[in-house]
């Protein structure tokens, strides 16, 4: 006889911990993203990657639904609760939050190189 088509307890197991891992995983991805984007953004606007983090919390929300529902429903899994929503959205936030201060530090530690080449030029020489 043959057996039906029921997936063990293993493979549900498997199943729960690939989601867990993407739920773990995914949102500082998209927050990172988010970062590099908003600095490629204000650099292309002829800004600087200065003060505080110019993203919103609706807008994480959104890059979190956006990647994480497609994530979810290429490996079939439930959509994201309520719940896990809020906690990713929290974490990409945070996520894009320090990339962001982490390019502004970077960004302020090591002077301008065209500031520099103008200033040996001129012979003018920082003390």
């Amino acid at each position: 006889m043959k057996q039906p088509n029921v997936p063990s307890a293993s493979s549900a197991h498997n199943e729960s911990e690939r989601r867990s891992q993407l739920l773990q995983e995914q949102p500082g991805v998209v927050g990172a993203q988010w970062a590099v984007d908003a600095c490629a953004d204000a650099r292309s606007n002829g800004r600087s990657i200065e003060g505080g983090w110019p993203g919103t919390v609706p807008e994480a929300r959104m890059r979190v639904l956006r990647a994480l529902t497609q994530e979810l429903s290429q490996g079939r899994h439930a959509p994201l609760s309520h719940a896990e929503l809020v906690t990713a959205t929290s974490a990409a936030y945070e996520r894009a939050k320090r990339e962001w201060s982490l390019a502004s530090k970077s960004r302020r530690a090591k002077p301008a190189p065209l500031a520099a080449a103008v200033a040996r030029k001129d012979g003018w020489q920082a003390r």
